[in-house]
């Protein structure tokens, strides 16, 4: 079996919506992002985003310097993947969690709706620290998520998780609405 017949038969639950997986990623500004490098070996990086505005398509954007690994990695090749944890009561169990593989642009740091979408999270200061530091330097990466994001333990219970693991995992469609064109599972 394919990995995208994998992936496509993952089980849906209509208890992780994706109002659900939107609004977590809102809660949320940390995230782990996985890009290639020149040999094609997976490299991946903590990195602090922001979220793009209810009425545009769904993008995250994070700020770096356009000489990071990441950066030179994304120039080389768009592909990447993305987690995010989502802390679950009690502490101790370990987190839920939301991923999907997307495609990653280096924009401009005059771009009006990275801009946008920094000044209306709470990690604007991490913005305007890097701009503080080195502006000439800084350039936002926008991400943008395939048609489906995964998930583990969103919305699930405690009793529910010991009671049927497997059922913790989603597959959620992102609207099309929401999606810039071309995005999507490679066929």
């Amino acid at each position: 079996m394919s990995a995208v017949t994998e992936i496509l038969q993952a089980k849906v639950n209509p208890a992780v919506t994706f109002r659900t997986v939107e609004t977590e990623m809102r809660r949320r500004n940390y995230g782990v992002l996985s890009t290639v490098s020149r040999n094609g070996r997976p490299h991946s990086t903590s990195v602090t985003y922001a979220v793009s505005a209810r009425s545009r398509p769904l993008a995250l954007y994070i700020v770096t310097d356009r000489r990071s690994k990441k950066a030179r990695n994304i120039g080389r090749n768009l592909n990447v993947a993305f987690v995010m944890p989502v802390p679950r009561s009690p502490a101790s169990l370990s987190p839920g969690s939301i991923q999907f593989q997307g495609t990653a642009e280096i924009v401009p740091v005059t771009d009006e709706t990275a801009q946008k979408a920094f000044n209306a999270s709470f990690v604007r200061m991490i913005l305007k620290a890097q701009f503080a530091q080195k502006r000439e330097l800084s350039i936002f990466v926008r991400i943008r998520p395939d048609a489906l994001v995964f998930t583990y333990g969103v919305g699930a219970t405690l009793f529910r998780l010991m009671k049927h693991v497997e059922g913790a995992s989603a597959r959620v469609e992102i609207p099309a609405a929401r999606l810039e064109q071309g995005t999507g599972p490679e066929t």
